[in-house]
């Protein structure tokens, strides 16, 4: 029968949605497949009733023939019945291919589906045992040792399902109100007086329907709450069902006891005291599902086949069922016993004895081996396999999805976390998504995550960091007290520059939510006692000081504050729709509002008079510096303009000199210069006092950042009183005086001078030239020459404080940069020999011009091209290209363009650091012409310091986006400045650089500093390949460049490792498609096609010229032997005499021009380049072949591949782990006769191993000579032997003759042959 009907099972059609037409019994709308109800049915029989229970089930007598044991038999005998059934299913499923495979994992789906469908419905209690067999099975083909991976990938999939279901399961259980599944949980007792007019279930006297007291327990229900119906409610004396079972078996124990035989009494002896104890309340729930079935079911019999398979069930779970097994036969046979018992009848919905019969069914085996599932789906997440560790992925978000406090479990916590650090993204993100769906429901539950979600921030997976974000963000808000509160924000703002945009959007869009979006009406008009600002917005303001606690720096809030204001991180339909105005005026206000409350913060703190309140104050200071970076107006009420400055004023006045106390008066000093030019008039007495204190802490304060904001504030006072010249000039006298009277002794005293005497003028000079006072115009030209003299101190710190006041007087009047004496100062501080000191501080010269005439650009722009104040003059900067009259700006930046370029390769990082910075500003302003810059920036992404490599890499982006030939055109010369980069890095010069010291640069596996070189320029070469990978044009035109470089190298000390560096770049390209490496070799081929020939040729001519004509070889060209081989050239005896005649006797006189048998040295310079064109394409074939191997390409295969065909189909890329050598390939130039000799043999076995195909060659391959290849395919030659000279005429790349002089070619008569 088990083979028919799988027999039945393989015709049914193979979809989810199969005809499912066995309607099950009072069941809406719930039907299964007839193959599983028949198999069900086979399962139920299979439990063997014995035939003498069917026949006497009306006969009270327990006189029957079978022992103690039948019924574990019977047990046994159904779990055979499913193993057979089972085992037959799955050795099928292992047997089959690919499609018969799938056809049999969609039927037993299927399958599983119906007996879930069953599962724990009180006439179906086969699909518990059914399923619990496969899911033994189903353990074996998923764990570790099984090599099958679809067949545990199919297991793990219905694992996961069942699972599911499991847990499921119990949590229903668990939450179930029903009282007799209450009663069957609880352990303890119940108590024993009630209210007699109450329910006892549902508490309540005021429900419909008449309240029944048990004559038992005493306990008042309503039938319905009792799960009956009323009109089954017995009229007389009234007993609880939990009584009426109780009673039951007592009165079948004590029937059991008076039909025990006498052979049985020592049995009834030893547990007579057990026998006669009150049943417990699992034997009770179970007597009334008994009762239930036998009380519903037809009278068919069926009910005896089910009533027994479930005693078979609780025999096997019961430890003292041997000395039972009467007792168990009683209840089988119960209507006989108590016919007279008629009260006994189960009254009791269908409704409810499906809750019982769950109940029940969590006390099971099956329900119990949930937690080895659950361990086998949790090992299969460490998987090696990426498919197996996805479906496991999947199978336990269905387990949790059914109860996501499997989450807080320990072992499912560490499995879940190790796959947030996956090498897939994929899984990353699955995992991810898994806690992330159940943050809001279940908060307790991601508190425990949130330590390794918060990491994923900086995954490398994009999609990753956002799910992480958003994350992070439902903890925050699913949590009014969420106690990560600030190290979340810390985490999330950390993303805010971002190289994806989305993800800054996303950043704004989340502090938006938490912060600047107004919340609901009621919250608005709750004040705390003295405050204009509402509590709510209080609170908010207090998470943000908080959050800016924990962070180093300010400018990543200053931007979030900015994009807030502007809303532009909405969805670019909102955008094209138009950004809501309310919106915008809601934000502003809030931060109008923040401001305000800072501000009373910053005096409650300032009021407590305690030691620290410098330190507790600063916070919020910076989070006022923070908003007044972003606009000013926030800091200048309509109502009171000058409130933050008449507030904030005596705070000045601190006598504290150290970190934090300079760091706090930097922030104000920084709002009230911001805030004064947006006042219109200021009370004189505070104007007075403000310039007075900043006077004075010009003059003393010892932080030199403080003095800086100081003459800034104090120019800008200035401004606002109109009567600042006098203050400013007499600072001018005073340090003027203070440097004639130091000289260069006091060097400290001397910098300190020359920097606030800088500052003076750049931020004064306007005051200066619309003053009357006279010959204010000398001051600029004097203060210029009084900075050259310091320039020529010997002490640095006087020559960097020198030109750092150069670079502030040259920002206030630009024009100077222009004049030859300032130009050629600027250029000996940019040159490469430069102490880095110098270099630094003239590129931060450089820097700060640039970003001041970047916002003055951005203050043309606000005043939509107004004029700008009279006091500028008329010597204001133009701030771009064509932005004004004069292009002052684009012109200075031309002029020292090539050094600022230089310096961006400087040896010093903090150099190149400060150079790339420039580069960022100048391509943002569109001061220079982009592609200029393009070489360098490639360069730049092999930088190992990783912000310069980012930054590059960013502007290399944006640049390929706007103008993709640029890079295209350029990657040639980039390729070149990153090699003499890598070597300037390493500190080994290019040209004193060798081919083993390169192979050694790029394969030394000791550690050294050498082998970070080699690991940035992998990655960087790598990125800017995946920059232009998606375009095919684009990839081809880069591979195609860089092989182009091996076609004709130039002699030069730096060719052969810049060449090895450009094979090691190509071997450890990230290839993706198979197109790929495939267009590689195609252009290798063509390479080799039209050099190897005429190169192989030259090389074999020039040996034979070398031997003479008087042939002191033998007649077929062999070469003598080293003792044959002595001989006089240009009559001189030598043996091997040296090509390169500087290193021994033979140039003494042997290429003069005398002799006809010297060599001139045009003929060495040939044979040098030709041997050097022949290394070229030995490493072109040793990457050609390193290719093959890599990606599985044999010789079909390549030659099947055109470049011009266009792919329809995405081929996989399968890789193999072999690595790249290259320093096996001798590439320099020879210096002696054998040297020449050893080269062209090497170059002919390079040649020979390019026809051996990638699946026959091996490491250690043996040099044969192969069979001759006749008739147009010419045989790759070991040495100049007889069969040399026989295949000359036959070689495949041109011909040969040593008479003939002509290189061989495309243009003689060459007959090639295509190259795999």
């Amino acid at each position: 029968m088990m083979d028919e009907t799988l027999q039945i099972l393989l015709k049914l059609p193979l979809s989810k949605r199969v005809p499912r037409t066995y309607h099950l019994p009072d069941e809406e709308q719930r039907q299964i497949q007839l193959v599983t109800a028949l198999l069900i049915q086979m399962i139920h029989y299979s439990a063997n009733l014995p035939e003498v229970l069917r026949q006497t089930s009306g006969n009270p007598s327990l006189d029957i023939t079978i022992d103690a044991d039948y019924p574990s038999k019977c047990h046994e005998a159904v779990t055979e019945s499913c193993c057979l059934f089972w085992s037959r299913v799955l050795e099928r499923y292992t047997g089959t291919k690919n499609q018969d495979a799938s056809e049999l994992k969609a039927i037993m789906e299927n399958l599983v589906i119906d007996l879930l469908t069953t599962l724990n419905l009180p006439e179906y209690p086969a699909s518990a045992p059914i399923l619990e067999v496969l899911c033994v099975l189903l353990l074996q083909n998923a764990g570790p040792k099984s090599k099958d991976i679809a067949a545990r990938t199919m297991a793990i999939d219905l694992l996961g399902t069942i699972a599911a279901r499991l847990k499921h399961d119990a949590i229903l259980c668990r939450k179930e109100k029903f009282w007799i599944v209450q009663v069957l949980m609880n352990s303890e007792s119940s108590d024993p007086s009630y209210a007699r007019d109450v329910c006892s279930i549902c508490l309540d006297s005021t429900t419909e329907g008449s309240i029944y007291v048990c004559q038992g327990c005493n306990r008042p229900f309503h039938v319905d709450c009792m799960g009956g119906r009323e009109q089954d409610a017995p009229s007389g004396n009234f007993e609880c069902q939990v009584c009426l079972c109780d009673k039951q078996l007592l009165v079948l124990k004590t029937y059991c006891e008076s039909q025990n035989k006498d052979d049985q009494k020592q049995n009834r002896s030893r547990s007579g005291k057990s026998s006669r104890a009150t049943a417990t309340k699992q034997e009770i729930t179970q007597q009334m599902l008994l009762n239930y079935l036998q009380d519903s079911s037809s009278a068919d019999e069926l009910h005896l086949f089910t009533r027994w398979f479930y005693l078979c069930l609780w025999y096997k779970d019961d430890p003292a069922s041997q000395q039972k097994f009467f007792y168990f036969l009683a209840r089988m046979k119960s209507r006989a016993i108590l016919r007279d018992f008629s009260s006994f009848s189960s009254f009791l919905t269908r409704d409810s004895v499906k809750k019982i019969t769950l109940a029940l069914g969590q006390n099971s085996s099956f329900a119990r081996g949930f937690d080895k599932i659950l361990q086998v789906l949790l090992a299969s997440l460490r998987e090696n396999s990426p498919g197996i560790r996805a479906k496991a992925m999947r199978a336990v978000s269905i387990i949790v999805e059914a109860d996501p406090e499997v989450l807080g479990d320990k072992l499912v916590q560490t499995a879940v976390e190790g796959r947030f650090c996956d090498s897939a993204i994929s899984v990353r993100e699955a995992a991810l998504e898994l806690v992330g769906r159940h943050i809001a429901s279940h908060p307790d539950v991601g508190l425990k995550y949130f330590e390794k979600v918060a990491e994923r921030i900086k995954d490398t997976g994009v999609s990753v960091r956002k799910r992480a974000i958003k994350i992070i963000r439902d903890m925050c808000t699913s949590s009014a007290d969420f106690s990560h509160y600030t190290t979340a924000c810390v985490e999330i703002i950390s993303r805010i520059n971002d190289e994806e945009s989305s993800i800054q959007d996303l950043v704004c869009k989340t502090f938006y939510e938490f912060w600047f979006e107004e919340p609901c009406a009621s919250q608005t008009h709750i004040f705390k006692d003295g405050s204009c600002v509402p509590l709510e917005l209080a609170k908010k303001t207090e998470q943000v000081v908080e959050m800016l606690r924990r962070m180093s720096s300010h400018q990543t809030l200053a931007v979030v504050i900015k994009r807030n204001l502007a809303l532009d991180f909405f969805p670019q339909s909102s955008k094209a729709a138009g950004i809501n105005p309310v919106l915008l005026a809601s934000v502003r206000r809030r931060c109008e509002l923040m401001c305000k409350c800072l501000l009373e913060k910053v005096l409650q703190v300032a009021e407590t008079n305690s030691e620290e309140g410098e330190g507790r104050m600063l916070p919020y200071v910076l989070l006022l510096h923070a908003f007044c970076l972003v606009d000013p107006t926030l800091c200048a009420p309509a109502s009171d303009p000058s409130q933050f400055v008449i507030t904030l004023q005596p705070y000045l006045k601190s006598q504290s000199d150290n970190r934090v106390a300079a760091q706090l008066l930097e922030s104000i000093l920084f709002i009230i210069d911001t805030v004064l030019p947006l006042l219109r008039k200021l009370p004189q007495n505070v104007l007075e006092e403000l310039e007075q204190d900043l006077k004075q802490m010009i003059v003393r304060h010892s932080f030199l950042t403080v003095v800086h904001a100081c003459i800034k504030c104090l120019c800008s006072a200035g401004k606002v009183s109109g009567k600042g010249a006098s203050g400013v000039e007499y600072l001018i006298q005073l340090f003027y005086k203070r440097l004639d009277a130091l000289g260069f002794d006091n060097k400290q005293q001397v910098g300190r001078s020359l920097f606030c005497l800088g500052l003076l003028i750049r931020y004064g000079s306007s005051i200066l030239h619309g003053s009357d006072s006279n010959s204010r115009n000398l001051d600029v030209a004097s203060s210029i020459n009084l900075f050259k003299k310091y320039l020529q101190a010997e002490d640095f710190i006087i020559k960097v404080r020198a030109l750092q006041a150069l670079g502030y007087v040259l920002i206030a009047r630009p024009e100077h940069m222009l004049q030859k004496d300032v130009g050629k100062i600027l250029e000996a501080t940019l040159s490469a020999h430069t102490d880095a000191r110098l270099k630094m501080q003239s590129l931060q010269n450089m820097y700060e011009y640039l970003l001041d005439a970047e916002s003055q650009m951005e203050i043309d722009k606000a005043s939509n091209g107004e004029v700008t104040h009279s006091v500028e003059g008329v010597h204001s900067v133009s701030v771009a290209a064509g932005a004004g009259d004069t292009n002052i700006c684009g012109g200075i930046v031309q002029l020292y363009w090539d050094f600022i370029l230089g310096r961006s390769l400087d040896i010093n990082e903090h150099v190149r650091e400060a150079a790339i910075k420039i580069v960022e500003i100048v391509l943002r302003q569109g001061l220079v012409h982009p592609i200029t810059c393009v070489p360098y920036l490639i360069a730049l992404e092999t930088d190992p310091e990783e912000v310069n490599s980012e930054l590059a890499h960013r502007l290399l982006m944006n640049m390929n986006e706007k103008y993709p030939a640029f890079c295209e055109s350029r990657l040639g010369d980039g390729l070149q400045l990153s090699f003499m980069f890598i070597h300037s890095m390493s500190g080994v010069p290019p040209e004193v650089s060798n081919g083993k010291a390169q192979a050694r640069l790029f394969n030394n596996t000791k550690g050294k500093s050498d082998v970070g070189s080699s690991k940035h320029a992998r990655h960087g070469v790598a990125r800017i390949y995946k920059l232009i990978r998606g375009n095919r044009i684009s990839r081809n035109r880069f591979m195609s460049s860089v092989v182009h470089k091996f076609e004709t190298p130039t002699c030069s000390d730096s060719v052969i490792p810049f060449l090895i560096y450009c094979t090691e770049i190509l071997a450890l390209l990230p290839f993706t498609l198979l197109d790929e490496p495939l267009y590689l070799i195609y252009t290798i081929n063509r390479v080799v096609q039209v050099r190897a020939g005429t190169l192989e040729s030259n090389m074999k001519d020039f040996l034979h010229s070398l031997q003479g004509n008087d042939h002191n070889g033998n007649d077929n060209g062999m070469v003598q032997p080293d003792s044959e081989r002595s001989r006089t050239i240009d009559g001189i005896n030598i043996i091997s005499g040296e090509l390169y005649g500087q290193q021994n006797d033979l140039n003494m006189n042997p290429m003069s021009s005398r002799d006809p048998h010297s060599i001139s040295r045009s003929d060495l310079q040939k044979i040098q380049a030709d041997c050097l064109a022949a290394g070229a394409v030995q490493l072109l074939l040793k990457l050609k072949r390193h290719l093959k191997i890599v990606y599985g390409l044999d010789d079909i295969r390549c030659q099947a591949f055109s470049p011009n065909e266009v792919t329809k189909t995405v081929e996989s890329l399968s890789k193999q782990s072999v690595p790249f050598i290259v320093n096996d390939i001798n590439i320099d130039p020879p210096n002696t006769y054998e040297d020449l000799l050893r080269r062209y043999q090497d170059f002919k076995n390079a040649l020979k191993e390019d026809t051996i195909d990638y699946s026959t060659y091996t490491a250690n391959i043996k040099r044969k000579r192969p069979p001759q290849r006749r008739g147009g395919k010419a045989g790759r030659m070991m040495d100049m032997g007889d069969e040399d000279d026989e295949d000359d005429e036959n070689w495949g790349y041109g011909v040969s003759s040593r008479s003939t002089k002509t290189p061989r070619g495309r243009g003689t008569n060459t007959r090639s042959r295509q190259r795999l």
